[in-house]
C-alpha cells in the first residue's frame, strides 16, 4: 500500500484581491528573513504520523505544496493531510480531487481538530485531538474494511511514547528551517488561541535524551541545521529548560521557539540560550492597550508593565525578540497602530509579527464574534492573520486595512531596520568583548 502525507499550500489562497495587496506590501518591506523561515517550514505532525504507521505501508511519500507540485499521475491507497485553518480551503480542494482517483481519504491537525462536521464532507475520515493512539485503531480498522468515520482521543498523550518524525522524507534542501516538537500544551488561555483547546494547559515535554536523539538525526540530514522549535511555550519549565540547555551547549546548530515574557526573568536560562544557539525567540505580547490585552488574557495583562524591562533583558543576552502583536481589537481604535509602531521601534524588538484579529475555529474569538454576527467570511484561505476577515468595533474595514499596512511598513523600513541592525552589533560587540 501506498500513503501520501500532504501539507496544503496555506500562502496565497486568500481572494485575488487579497494576495495581491499581501504581495504588494512584503515586497516593500526590509528584513524579513525570519518571518519567511516560520512561513516555509515543514509539517512536523505528518512526519509523527509516518514515523508511526511506516510498518502498514510498502511506501510513504511527504509532500509540501509550498514547495512542490502534486503529481496526478500517481496513485496512492491513502491520502491524509493535516492543516491548520488557513490551509483548509485548499485541503477540500485537495480531497475533492483525490476523491476521484479513488483514494481514501483521512484528516487531522489544527482544522479538523476544531471543525469536524465540516470536515467529514470531505474526508472519509477525520481525526480529532491528539493522533498517537488513533492511528494504529484506524489502520486496524482500515485493514478490516470496518473504518469509523470520525476517531477521537481526549487523553493526553505521554511526549516520550511519541515517535521520531521521519525525517528522512523531507526534502532538505528546500528548507531553511526544520520543525521539532518537544512539548506540548500551554498554561495560558488567550482568546483568540485554537491550540490550547488541543493540547490543552498542562505542560508536557519529552526527555532531553529522546531530544538530543531527534537533534541528531536532524543534523546527519542536514549539517548545521536552523531548528524551529514548535512548541506553543517551550521554556515555561524552568528545570526542563535549564537541563537541556545545558546538553545543547555548543551542538553545532541555531534555533528559535515560542515562550512568554517568564523567561525573563530567569537568568540561569537567559545566560545558557546563546551558546546553546538560540538566536530568536517569538514572544507573544498581542497587544499594548491595556483593556485590549485584558480581554485576551489576563496573565499577560499583569504582565504589560514589565513588557519593555523583559524585552531589553533577553536582548542583552544576544538573543533577538520577535513580538506578536494583534491590532484592531474591540477595545482599540485609530491609535492602536502607531502606538504599536512607536513600542517596537523604542525597544529595538528584533523583529514583530502584526497580525489583524482572526477568529479560528475552537477559539473563544471565533465562539464570541460568531454569536455577534461580526465574522464577515469564512473562506479560510483568507485566514492568514493579515487579512481582514471580521467587523472591527472601532474603526472601519478600510480603517484596519490600512493601518496594518502602515504599520508593517514603519516597522520595517530601511530607517527602522538599520537602527535595529546597529543595536544589535552594539550588544554583540558588548557579548563578545566579556567573552574575551
Amino acid at each position: 500500500m501506498r500513503l501520501a502525507l500532504i501539507s496544503p499550500k496555506g500562502v496565497g489562497m486568500g481572494t485575488n484581491d487579497e494576495n495581491k495587496r499581501t504581495m504588494e506590501i512584503y515586497e516593500q518591506l526590509n528584513s524579513i528573513d525570519s518571518l519567511k523561515e516560520l512561513m516555509n517550514c515543514p509539517n512536523s505532525p505528518l512526519l509523527t504520523i509516518a514515523a508511526l504507521v511506516e510498518d502498514f505501508f510498502d511506501d510513504i511519500v511527504y509532500i509540501d505544496e509550498e514547495i512542490e507540485n502534486i503529481d496526478w499521475n500517481e496513485f496512492y491507497d491513502i491520502v491524509a493531510m493535516s492543516f491548520m485553518t488557513q490551509q483548509a480551503s485548499r485541503a477540500f480542494e485537495l480531497a475533492e480531487k483525490f476523491r476521484e482517483r479513488g483514494s481514501y481519504l483521512v484528516s487531522g491537525g489544527m482544522h479538523p481538530t476544531n471543525s469536524p462536521e465540516e470536515s467529514i464532507k470531505y474526508f472519509d475520515t477525520v481525526f480529532v485531538g491528539e493522533g498517537e493512539k488513533t492511528w494504529f485503531e484506524f489502520m486496524r480498522d482500515f485493514k478490516n474494511n470496518c473504518t469509523k468515520r470520525i476517531y477521537i482521543n481526549d487523553a493526553e498523550i505521554d511526549m516520550n511514547t511519541v515517535p521520531i518524525p521521519r525525517f528522512d522524507l523531507l526534502k532538505m534542501d528546500k528548507y531553511r528551517t526544520i520543525p521539532l516538537q518537544i512539548s506540548r500544551g500551554c498554561p495560558h488561555n488567550c482568546e483568540f488561541c485554537a491550540s490550547t483547546k488541543v493540547y490543552g494547559a498542562k505542560y508536557r515535554h519529552k526527555s532531553v535524551s529522546k531530544i538530543l536523539e531527534e537533534i541528531e538525526i536532524i543534523k546527519k540530514l542536514k549539517p548545521n541545521p536552523h531548528i524551529y522549535f514548535t512548541d506553543d511555550n517551550m521554556l515555561v519549565n524552568k528545570k526542563f529548560s535549564i537541563e537541556l540547555l545545558k546538553e545543547i551547549q555548543g551542538g553545532g546548530f541555531r534555533w528559535m521557539t515560542h515562550s512568554d515574557v517568564s523567561v525573563a526573568k530567569h537568568p540561569e536560562v537567559l545566560k545558557l540560550l546563546f551558546s546553546s544557539g538560540c538566536r530568536k525567540i517569538v514572544i507573544g505580547f498581542e497587544s499594548i492597550v491595556p483593556n485590549s490585552l485584558q480581554s485576551l488574557e489576563n496573565w499577560k495583562y499583569k504582565k504589560l508593565n514589565f513588557y519593555s524591562e523583559a524585552i531589553r533583558t533577553i536582548q542583552s543576552y544576544g538573543v533577538g525578540v520577535w513580538g506578536t502583536f494583534i491590532i484592531g481589537l474591540d477595545h482599540d481604535d485609530n491609535s492602536v497602530f502607531q502606538r504599536v509602531v512607536d513600542f517596537t521601534l523604542e525597544n529595538n524588538l528584533y523583529g514583530a509579527m502584526i497580525s489583524v484579529p482572526t477568529p479560528f475555529p475552537g477559539s473563544d474569538l471565533y465562539k464570541r464574534l460568531e454569536n455577534e454576527g461580526r465574522i464577515l467570511t469564512k473562506h479560510w484561505g483568507s485566514y492568514t492573520l493579515w487579512n481582514v476577515v471580521v467587523q472591527p468595533a472601532n474603526m472601519t474595514v478600510k480603517e484596519l486595512r490600512e493601518g496594518f499596512e502602515y504599520t508593517l511598513k514603519e516597522i520595517y523600513s530601511d530607517e527602522a531596520s538599520a537602527k535595529r541592525m546597529e543595536y544589535f552589533k552594539r550588544i554583540y560587540s558588548s557579548l563578545k568583548e566579556k567573552s574575551s
